[in-house]
């Protein structure tokens, strides 16, 4: 009985050390999947200090449209900042909600006049799962087209999670995320390369 006890002990000090970094980290909630707001849908990948995203909207009495695609960085506090030569753009993944809003300048890929946008989770889509069909699928940088590949890859039978572009992107590619042993990857992958169980 002893021994058992013992057993049980050891396993829950392996559980509480392994959660730490997790709880550590000051990332938030995980929001992968698609998002849909009051303007538009919001498409989000994340993968350690990196979260790519996908955003389509119409907003504004004089219909202005947002396109937008990139990859913003985690700056804490679950926060994470896309920026480019006209401002930047906060993502906030925190008590189940997503929130967009601008930080600095203006949205580029929305212009002025942007309101920003809240996301709450009964309006989520979690991503679907992928099994890679081809011998070799580079991943792809995600930002304006045509993607450029990245190092890292995956092969024939690796499954991978995905979801479709919302913004005025090709559909020939997902965004989609690789889980492995030491790291995790995100970025665009050939919708060819994929055979998802559920239609995207």
């Amino acid at each position: 009985m002893r021994k058992c006890s013992v057993l049980l002990l050891l396993i829950a000090v392996s559980a509480a050390a392994t959660d730490a970094p997790a709880a550590a980290d000051d990332r938030g909630f995980d929001p992968s999947g698609v998002w849909m707001g009051q303007h538009g849908p919001l498409a989000l990948m994340r993968a350690g200090d990196t979260l790519s995203f996908s955003y389509s909207a119409v907003f504004g009495a004089t219909t202005h449209i947002c396109d937008g695609i990139g990859i913003a960085g985690f700056v804490g506090d679950g926060r994470w900042e896309y920026r480019d030569d006209q401002g930047a753009v906060t993502f906030t993944t925190k008590n189940g909600r997503v929130t967009m809003q601008v930080t600095d300048g203006i949205a580029s890929f929305c212009g002025a006049g942007w309101p920003g946008e809240t996301f709450t989770p009964d309006s989520w889509k979690p991503a679907y799962r992928c099994r890679v069909n081809v011998a070799k699928a580079h991943f792809l940088v995600v930002g304006p087209l045509p993607p450029e590949p990245r190092p890292g890859y995956v092969v024939r039978g690796d499954w991978v999670e995905a979801i479709g572009l919302v913004n005025e992107s090709s559909p020939a590619w997902l965004l989609a995320r690789y889980v492995g042993k030491e790291r995790t990857t995100a970025g665009l992958l050939e919708r060819d390369a994929l055979e998802c169980q559920e239609g995207l």
